[in-house]
C-alpha cells in the first residue's frame, strides 16, 4: 500500500510485480518521501519528473496518465471489472460512477485483499 497525500488523499494497492522494487525506494528513502520532495502538501514533481527522463533506446518518454491508465486496467483485469460490466449490461463508466456514488469504499484490509495482496 501506498500513501498519497495532497489534495485527493488515499491509500493505493500496489500491483505484486512492483512490490520489490517499491520497497527498495521506500527503503533508500527512509522517513522521508519516495517522490514529492519534503513536504506532502508541495506541488506534484513527479510528473515533471517522469516528463523529463529522457526515453532512451527509441522508448516514448513516461507520461503519468499512460502510467495510470496501465495501473487501472491491470487493477480492473485483477478484479474482474469486464466482466461485472458485462454481466450488469454496463457499457458506459457513466453508470459505473452512478452505481458509486451508492457505495462506501472498504477497508484498507479489503482493498489489499481485492488484487490478491496481502500487507
Amino acid at each position: 500500500m501506498v500513501d498519497v497525500h495532497g489534495a485527493r488523499p488515499r491509500v493505493v494497492p500496489v500491483l505484486s510485480r512492483y512490490h520489490d522494487i517499491l520497497l527498495a525506494s521506500a527503503a533508500f528513502a527512509g522517513p522521508g518521501l519516495v517522490t514529492g520532495g519534503t513536504s506532502a502538501v508541495r506541488k506534484n514533481i513527479t510528473t515533471p519528473l517522469t516528463r523529463s527522463l529522457a526515453g532512451g533506446a527509441g522508448l516514448p518518454r513516461l507520461e503519468a496518465s499512460r502510467l495510470r491508465m496501465t495501473w487501472l486496467a491491470d487493477c480492473g483485469r485483477l478484479l474482474g471489472l469486464a466482466t461485472f460490466m458485462h454481466a450488469a449490461g454496463i457499457s458506459c463508466s457513466q453508470r459505473l460512477g452512478d452505481l458509486l456514488a451508492a457505495l462506501d469504499p472498504a477497508d484498507e484490509a479489503t482493498a489489499v485483499a481485492l488484487p490478491g495482496a496481502v500487507r
